[in-house]
């Protein structure tokens, strides 16, 4: 949606280099990429770490804690810095919208200060819980053992055989 928002040639025109491209970065990186490592790492440290230590209360705890975090940074804070952003682009100049004067006002302190709880939700209820998950996955990782064969062989070697005479 931000993508789109942003590649309007129109808006394009005046919102490079403001709040609502960090506001599509965030997202996007975050929203993709982070959340794909986030997962995949879930689902390996799941079949690393034995059933008595797994803990699903704090995979629970990051996964919600990782979307709220990340939808109250991009919804509460930076989508609204865009916004006032790019009208300040518009109505007065693209130049003054992204001077020092502009950027420290009252109101965008305001803005940036309400990203806080989204990063304080972000950070400890997020991070924090994978991190723990990751420590369980190194101190309790299964032990297994190469010289095992599966039940079920996917191929088997056929060889001829040898004649003797």
């Amino acid at each position: 949606m931000f993508g789109f928002l942003i590649n309007l040639p129109v808006v394009s025109y005046y919102e490079i280099g403001t709040a609502l491209t960090a506001n599509h970065a965030h997202a996007s990186f975050m929203g993709v990429y982070g959340m794909l490592s986030v997962g995949l790492a879930l689902f390996c440290l799941r079949y690393i770490i034995p059933e008595r230590h797994w803990s699903d209360r704090a995979a629970k705890i990051s996964f919600w804690s990782l979307n709220v975090g990340l939808a109250w940074m991009v919804f509460a804070t930076l989508f609204p810095l865009g916004v006032l952003q790019l009208y300040h682009s518009i109505n007065v100049s693209y130049y003054d919208a992204r001077t020092l004067n502009y950027i420290t006002s009252r109101t965008n302190s305001i803005l940036e200060w309400l990203r806080m709880p989204g990063d304080v939700v972000f950070i400890v209820g997020g991070a924090l819980p994978v991190l723990y998950i990751c420590f369980l996955g190194v101190s309790y990782m299964r032990q297994s053992s190469t010289l095992e064969e599966p039940e079920e062989v996917l191929f088997t070697e056929v060889m001829a055989p040898v004649q003797t005479r």
